[in-house]
């Protein structure tokens, strides 16, 4: 069980404290309430010592159970569906109560604990129509007293996609995280983009492989060894250790597999790295929302310095842009689509020429195998299953290094098209001047941009022998036992090479079209942002404009002002 008697929270250095309340007067003096309530609630963290510990992962993962076994009892929704639609944060408090913020409005609302789900479930607030901002719930649990935050954010990869968007958005908030992954499926290729995204700022992490008590022994070696293998190669070969999880069963009382060393993780990153994490947490958010302040003020100061009819032609324009980028982009979701049957043929294609060269060649080997065998006649047919599996992993595994690369030049091919699209239309928004701060240069893969769900799959229940064949294996002369296990091997062999070259197959037609989504997706969203910062900005233009020049020189005269205070906030010395 979790301890924490020596440690308590440790708040931020007041001077960094301090420029964050001051950045936050700032932003809610300029007219930008979001940047300001997101300021306060940092101010607030920052003198608590609190740091964001993020339970992240697909939908259905069991990442509320997880927390939820964590504090000790429930305390967060769960359920069958995709649950989580709002970012929820556990924090310490002598005794339970809940509080809700909501977008645009100032203060935080008191909430009775059990009414939490009202807000942060999907059921009850979909797609977060409510408006909700955060949910906070205190809780005296020890793992929390330390200034330990843990945040259960929407699962991502559902059909609910405002899930996934809310959750990203809280990225660069976590300051450690819990990935909770599974067996079936393993780790997603969004799960595993979120991985990456998270790793840019954070060097905490704990991989954890929940509900395991589902799983049996095989099914859990064989998520370990994929799962670690992918996170390895994502993370520049970094060390990946994955911890075996239930939290139902130490819902139930009972603290199973790794669950000690999971609160051990978790004690240490109290004790060695709490009273860090919360310092850089504060400063590291202090500069993002600098930053966002920063060009949201320049881009006021811009719509005001040109005419209004200037703006209004460049916003004008810069709509066109958008309407002209995802009308393209609609316009070739079918040629990309067709190009997808196209790749999944092909595939096929080659599929079963490789089919046609393997099968012969395997067989030769199995027999060749099968004739050096002199195990006992109770292990000869499972030697023989063996003896097939390791044959056709040796095959699939030269056919995948293969056809990977050649898959992916294809699709290399088709995905160009939208990748020279999205560059062509950012830098025709990138001549809106100063809007460019807000995206920065684009940054489009070519080529495959989420990694393989394949894994090998060894077909156990063909090699389960029946009760009548093992007694035949002790029975039978040796030649018809032979022919016996070398028909059933050479039969399991086949199936082997037929799924495992299929599974393939549907994983590369299936990286391509998820990895195409994906790159229409970023750029819908990079545009339509930059387009809304715009508008806002001429939005504020024709109201200055209307209250006369006067006003004009005014509010340019704030806004350099704040910008000026802004710069400098920069040249200070980020605190101990």
């Amino acid at each position: 069980m979790f301890s924490a008697r020596q440690m308590t929270a440790q708040p931020a250095a007041p001077a960094v404290v301090g420029r964050i309340q001051t950045l936050a007067a700032t932003a809610r003096e300029a007219g930008f309430p979001a940047i300001a309530d997101d300021a306060e609630r940092l101010a607030e963290r920052a003198l608590s010592g609190g740091y964001y510990v993020a339970c992240l992962g697909q939908f259905k993962r069991g990442k509320s159970s997880l927390l939820n076994a964590l504090v000790g009892r429930a305390v967060l929704p769960t359920g069958v569906a995709p649950v989580t639609s709002v970012a929820t944060v556990l924090r310490f408090g002598p005794q339970p109560r809940a509080r809700v913020r909501f977008a645009g409005a100032p203060g935080w609302e008191e909430i009775v604990p059990s009414a939490v789900g009202d807000y942060v479930s999907e059921e009850h607030n979909p797609g977060n129509e409510k408006g909700v901002r955060v949910v906070e719930i205190f809780e005296p649990a020890p793992l929390l007293a330390s200034g330990m935050c843990l945040v259960d954010t929407p699962g991502i990869g559902s059909v609910v996609l405002e899930n996934t968007e809310a959750t990203r958005e809280f990225v660069p908030q976590v300051d450690a995280a819990l990935v909770v992954l599974g067996g079936d499926p393993p780790i997603s290729g969004e799960e595993l983009a979120l991985v990456r995204e998270v790793a840019d700022h954070v060097e905490r992490f704990a991989f954890l492989l929940n509900k395991a008590d589902r799983l049996d022994e095989a099914e859990r070696a064989e998520a370990r060894a994929f799962n670690r293998r992918v996170l390895e190669r994502s993370l520049v070969g970094a060390p990946v250790e994955l911890l075996e999880v239930s939290a139902a069963e130490r819902l139930s009382g009972v603290s199973t597999r790794d669950w000690p060393r999971l609160e051990a993780w978790l004690e240490e990153l109290s004790r060695s790295s709490g009273r860090k994490l919360a310092g850089e947490a504060a400063r590291r958010g202090l500069e993002r929302l600098r930053r966002q302040l920063l060009a949201l003020v320049e881009e006021q100061r811009l719509a005001l310095v040109r005419p209004v009819a200037e703006s209004e032609a460049q916003v004008a324009r810069l709509a066109q842009v958008v309407a002209s980028a995802e009308q393209s982009l609609v316009s070739l979701e079918g040629s990309f689509l067709a190009e997808q049957q196209r790749l999944g043929q092909s595939l096929e294609d080659q599929r079963r020429a490789f089919l046609a060269r393997a099968l012969p060649v395997a067989r030769a080997s199995l027999d060749e195998g099968l004739r050096r065998q002199r195990g006992r006649p109770g292990r000869m047919r499972r030697e023989a299953m063996e003896l097939s599996e390791q044959i056709a992993r040796g095959w699939i595994d030269a056919w995948v290094q293969k056809e990977v690369p050649a898959a992916e030049e294809q699709y290399r091919c088709v995905s160009g098209r939208l990748v020279t699209l999205a560059v062509e239309f950012l830098a025709r928004a990138a001549q809106h001047p100063g809007l460019e701060r807000l995206g920065g240069e684009p940054d489009f893969e070519i080529g495959f941009r989420v990694p393989t769900h394949r894994y090998f799959t060894d077909l156990l229940h063909l090699t389960m022998a029946s009760p009548l064949a093992w007694l035949l294996d002790l029975t039978l002369p040796g030649a018809l036992r032979r022919g016996s296990i070398r028909r059933q091997a050479v039969a399991y062999l086949e199936r082997l090479l037929e799924a495992n070259s299929s599974r393939v197959q549907f994983d590369l037609v299936e990286r391509a079209g998820e990895s195409g989504r994906k790159l229409q997706s970023e750029l819908k969203a990079r545009l339509r942002a930059v387009l809304a910062t715009a508008t806002a900005a001429l939005e504020h233009a024709r109201r200055t404009t209307q209250a006369g020049a006067a006003a004009v020189q005014v509010e340019l005269s704030r806004l350099e002002f704040l910008r000026r205070a802004l710069d400098e906030q920069d040249s200070q010395p980020p605190g101990p």
